[in-house]
């Protein structure tokens, strides 16, 4: 499993197009949640993603308020380095989809930003 403490950028895995489907969260707090909500709002207009409710509040493994970006391998190539250009700073998850939610979190997951610790205890660890 990938560490997902906190360290630098570009000491954590980077996200690589090896899968069919994708989420990318975007994470964000109470002084950035305006942001977050363009962000995500203008990824789903140029890339045509998903782009699901923006919490404000943790939800599932999410230490952090979220967004969720669901897109597949054949946009990835464009959205994820858009993504990483436009982010000002927001960290964002993006991890491949399996039929392993655990696993998707961890030996999946990649970081845009700094990684934090995800609370696997949703998925009974």
């Amino acid at each position: 499993m990938p560490d997902t403490s906190a360290s630098a950028p570009g000491t954590v895995p980077r996200p690589r197009n090896i899968f069919d489907r994708y989420h990318a969260h975007v994470y964000f707090g109470p002084d950035t949640v305006g942001q977050a909500r363009v962000l995500c709002e203008e990824a789903g207009r140029r890339f045509g993603v998903a782009v699901g409710r923006v919490h404000e509040r943790r939800v599932g493994p999410h230490p952090h308020w979220s967004c969720q970006l669901a897109f597949d391998r054949t946009q990835f190539e464009a959205l994820v380095p858009w993504l990483d250009a436009q982010r000002g700073g927001l960290d964002v998850l993006v991890h491949g989809l399996s039929n392993d939610p655990l696993a998707d979190h961890t030996d999946h997951a990649s970081w845009l930003g700094w990684p934090s610790t995800l609370d696997l205890s949703v998925f009974g660890r």
